[in-house]
């Protein structure tokens, strides 16, 4: 079977019969595709008549927003797969324009085009086929050489599953006024709002969040990325990507999920940014954990004789499988612990030697502990050296492995350990690399915050590992 690297899954079903079919259909996907999903929403759809299908007009309405979510929410059990469902043809009640005529150029072409369109037989129609390639090519930039899969033979019968007529998703949007709404009823569309966030390693309910307030915004999209002094409280901040780095990620979602929209991304330095002084702003959206802020803004706004911004708020998607102190969310902090112990960057390829002359003797005995093990038969040695980056020794080892904790931990911990004062241990750590600096040169990061247990379920992840990569690298000098 032949695995794609980027590919296009166009649904068809109605959604609240979607829904329940959810999981196989993005299993069966997951298996075909390996990077790059993106999802085309075209219920009613049929690839079966003799015209080419052309693409309509999906009015926004609350189960609309639902099913996005209950969409991402299902993806990240495949967490290989970077999903994007395309906004181009969901349109708000106050505004639905003709769809544009002209081919949406994606960040990743698709190969592989897919569908769980069913027909009578469940056989994989070739008719069927070419009308979706023709189809898929029509609405979007693809690879030259476009294959096509009917998903429905994978995913069981083509009459709707017992019960899921009439079922509604759980809701997961809401103005934060408690005004009672139907799925079907329409959301209301804003010329200008504002979204905001670390968007660390941009994940599914980062998405979900960010195409809420693309559906909502009908001319331009304010997005704060929060940097430098906000994110000082964050969890594990050395290993957060750089600024710049999380802008490119972001920019190329928002580009590929509704190119039509105009994106202003900021950096945030402050809890209110622009959604607190900007006068053209008409909404915001929040999440459960940020709906506190999104109030702090309008009354920071009030005390500023601005007008209130309408709040969305976000239902937060639950992590069925985070492990102990992870989170029970889907979460970046939880992520960024899930990479200690991983190797984050290539290994060095050779040893060079040592220009360091503080240290000439102890790198030359260590250099001789090394050829002994190494005489005896060792396949590992392991230097233990708190300074080993501030002397150059990373020169002489493959792989460097860093420890890290908080900063305030750190001088809690030699205050204890050494007796020292508050101002005498931070003396200590200042004549040190910072942790960001030890991370930046490191190939595995470790943390100590947890307890003993903890630390070493990360030090045996990466132990086994680093075994894995011995036995797959090439033999030879």
């Amino acid at each position: 079977m032949a695995v794609f690297r980027s590919g296009l899954l166009v649904l068809t079903t109605p959604l609240t019969s979607l829904a329940p079919r959810l999981a196989p259909i993005l299993s069966s996907a997951a298996r075909l595709v390996n990077h790059t999903l993106y999802v085309h929403l075209q219920p009613g759809m049929s690839l079966g008549g003799p015209a080419q299908p052309q693409s309509s007009p999906v009015q926004a309405t609350f189960e609309v927003l639902d099913f996005i979510t209950h969409l991402y929410a299902g993806a990240d059990v495949h967490r290989h797969l970077d999903v994007r469902i395309l906004l181009t043809n969901i349109r708000t009640k106050s505004c639905l324009p003709p769809l544009p005529t002209s081919v949406q150029n994606l960040a990743h072409p698709p190969e592989v085009v897919l569908t769980d369109f069913q027909t009578l037989d469940g056989s994989q129609y070739n008719p069927a086929k070419q009308q979706l390639e023709r189809y898929a090519t029509s609405c979007y930039s693809c690879c030259p050489q476009l294959s096509s899969v009917l998903l429905y033979p994978d995913y069981g019968p083509a009459v709707s599953p017992a019960g899921s007529l009439g079922v509604h998703l759980p809701s997961t949007i809401r103005p934060t006024s408690p005004v009672a709404r139907s799925a079907k009823q329409p959301v209301r569309g804003h010329q200008r709002g504002a979204v905001g966030g670390t968007f660390d390693r941009l994940h599914n309910a980062h998405k979900v969040l960010l195409s809420v307030a693309c559906i909502l915004a009908q001319e331009q999209l304010v997005v704060g990325v929060a940097d430098k002094d906000l994110l000082k409280s964050k969890l594990l901040p050395e290993l957060l990507q750089p600024y710049t780095e999380r802008v490119e990620h972001l920019s190329e979602f928002l580009v590929d999920i509704k190119p039509s929209l105009t994106f202003d991304i900021i950096p945030l330095l402050d809890p209110y940014g622009p959604a607190g002084s900007d006068p053209s702003l008409e909404f915001l959206v929040v999440s459960e954990e940020t709906y506190r802020g999104g109030m702090a803004v309008n009354r920071f706004r009030l005390e500023n004789d601005l007008e209130e911004l309408t709040l969305y708020q976000i239902q937060l998607l639950k992590d069925l499988n985070h492990k102990e102190n992870e989170e029970d969310k889907v979460s970046s902090s939880s992520f960024r612990q899930q990479m200690l112990g991983n190797l984050l960057r290539p290994p060095y390829k050779q040893l060079k030697i040592l220009t360091d002359i503080m240290w000439p003797v102890i790198a030359k005995l260590a250099r001789e502990e090394m050829d002994q093990a190494v005489a005896e038969g060792k396949r590992v040695c392991v230097i233990d050296a708190a300074m080993l980056l501030e002397a150059g020794w990373q020169n002489m080892v493959h792989e460097v492995w860093t420890v890290v904790i908080p900063e305030t931990e750190a001088i809690r911990r030699i205050m204890e350990r050494d007796g020292l004062s508050e101002a005498a241990a931070q003396s200590r750590l200042q004549s040190q690399m910072s942790g960001q600096q030890l991370v930046d040169q490191s190939h595995v990061v470790l943390s100590t915050m947890w307890e003993p247990h903890v630390t070493q379920r990360q030090v045996e992840k990466a132990w086994a590992l680093l075994q894995k990569r011995i036995s797959e690298a090439p033999s030879g000098p």
